[in-house]
């Protein structure tokens, strides 16, 4: 068999004791030995409807005798070994009806001698364990003890309030007596309104008409009363509870005031202040003044947190250490130090600073690509060399380059120029034609030279020619290629 889900239950403990004379012992104190018997317990609704059990809605019925438990060997009501019983706990969202009480009935004995007690209703709120599986009732919620549950009046469903509170008002000639839980009748306040009605109704038995007004003016008095509760005030512990009627008509309004409970245990003392717990502080030390208002004296006279100085107020601040504290940029400060345009940052960037021990200052650092300047001086026919068409001249073998270059000019000139006519020369990487290199130079120019401009690229072991394509009539000798570029 299983529970119905999603009913709440409550939990039921109580010990219940003889009380005997002293018996053979050394003490001559009366003595308290536990009872045996049963105790059975009955819902005070007679079925319960559970609307959103699971799977299907469900209506149950108690069943008195499957609610019966025994004490043990101590006194201790007690339910299969264990301590207590639990009960289905009627609350607003599982039961219907809800907030009916449960009633408790014995069949208890002393060494077989009957011991009555009456039967009482008790309310059963929902049951929470307290921390520790192994003691869940230290530190419950909702645990009822039948020693400590004060007997209350059945209820099928209507709230039940625990405590001194009023749970009657009786009307007894023209004035409503109020009655507390606890059995006490509060003294009787007049309603001049209910006086008023009575006196009109025995009015009205003089005539017909008279009669029927005089019950009509009764019936609207009395159906238009209305009382209301006003202030609810916690008197002195002992002092006899009170109650004031007051407005009206029709609506009325009652003040009470009702003693004070005896006085709870003390709780402990506040723990003492840490860096991450709230607690008690002694005004030592640094700090001073009440608890209301501390103070801390250390700090009289000193600066607020957010406060200006100018730069004059620094007592021992030199010109330059001033100058450069109010500085309006870097090349302010530079200048107050002294620093030039430097800007005294180290690095290897540009607009940084080298330090004197940085190693590129002595030892060997390998150019940028593209950076350094490659120039070749070719002289391709000798100064006695008569120049020839289809010919590379006196250096047929060329150059071979010994690392990479980009060229981007190169200016031909001969040592004689020609009698008439053009000298076209170019330039040959191994042995093919560099395009954009040549140059046909008219005789008047060939001894000045003839220069051509573009962007040759060269790699590491290419062979470099100068070569004539043609030469004018009756040639000159010697030619040389002026070659510019970067490594």
């Amino acid at each position: 068999m299983a529970s119905l889900n999603p009913l709440r239950y409550g939990k039921v403990v109580g010990r219940f004791l003889a009380n005997i004379s002293d018996g053979p012992d050394i003490e001559d104190l009366p003595e308290f030995p536990p009872l045996s018997g049963t105790l059975t317990f009955t819902a005070g609704a007679p079925k319960v409807l559970v609307a959103t059990a699971e799977p299907d809605p469900a209506t149950y019925v108690q069943l008195p005798q499957h609610y019966k438990v025994s004490l043990d060997e101590f006194g201790y009501l007690t339910w299969r070994g264990d301590r207590g019983v639990k009960l289905v706990a009627p609350t607003e969202d599982t039961t219907n009806p809800s907030g009916w009480t449960w009633k408790v009935t014995f069949d208890l004995n002393y060494e077989g001698t009957p011991v009555p007690i009456a039967p009482f209703s008790f309310n059963v709120p929902e049951f929470i364990p307290g921390p520790d599986p192994e003691n869940p009732d230290e530190d419950s919620e909702g645990l009822v003890d039948l020693t400590l549950a004060s007997p209350v009046p059945a209820s099928n469903g209507e709230a039940v309030v625990r405590g001194l509170s009023v749970v009657d008002v009786e009307l007894i000639g023209n004035a409503l007596e109020f009655i507390l839980d606890n059995g006490e009748h509060l003294d009787p306040v007049t309603i001049p309104q209910i006086e008023e009605a009575t006196d009109a109704a025995a009015a009205a038995a003089a005539s017909e008409s008279a009669a029927e007004t005089a019950a009509a003016d009764a019936a609207a008095a009395v159906n238009s009363f209305d009382l209301n509760v006003g202030t609810v005030t916690t008197g002195a512990p002992g002092a006899p509870a009170t109650a004031n009627v007051f407005g009206g008509p029709p609506a009325w309004t009652l003040d009470l005031t009702i003693p004070k409970g005896d006085t709870g245990e003390t709780g402990p003392p506040a723990p003492d202040a840490t860096d991450t717990v709230k607690g008690i502080l002694q005004l030592t030390g640094d700090l001073g003044g009440t608890a209301a208002s501390p103070t801390v004296p250390g700090l009289a006279g000193k600066a607020d947190t957010v406060h200006t100085h100018v730069a004059t107020d620094i007592t021992d601040s030199t010109a330059t250490g001033r100058g450069v504290l109010t500085a309006a940029n870097a090349g302010a400060a530079r200048t107050a130090i002294g620093a030039g345009t430097s800007s005294l940052v180290l690095g290897t960037t540009a607009g940084t600073a080298c330090e004197g021990n940085d190693s590129r200052l002595s030892n060997t650092r390998t150019p940028t690509t593209g950076t350094v300047p490659y120039d070749i001086c070719f002289p391709a026919f000798g100064k006695d060399t008569t120049r020839a068409a289809s010919s590379a001249g006196d250096l047929p073998g060329g150059l071979k380059l010994q690392r990479a270059a980009t060229f981007t000019s190169v200016t031909y000139r001969a040592i004689t120029a020609d009698a008439s006519g053009n000298l076209t020369v170019e330039l040959r990487k191994n042995g093919v034609t560099v395009a954009g290199t040549s140059a046909a130079i008219a005789a008047a120019d060939q001894v000045a030279g003839g220069t051509v401009s573009g962007s040759w690229s060269f790699a590491i072991g290419d062979i470099l020619t100068v070569y004539i394509t043609a030469v004018g009539t009756t040639p000159g000798k010697g030619l040389v290629a002026d070659i510019t570029g970067l490594a």
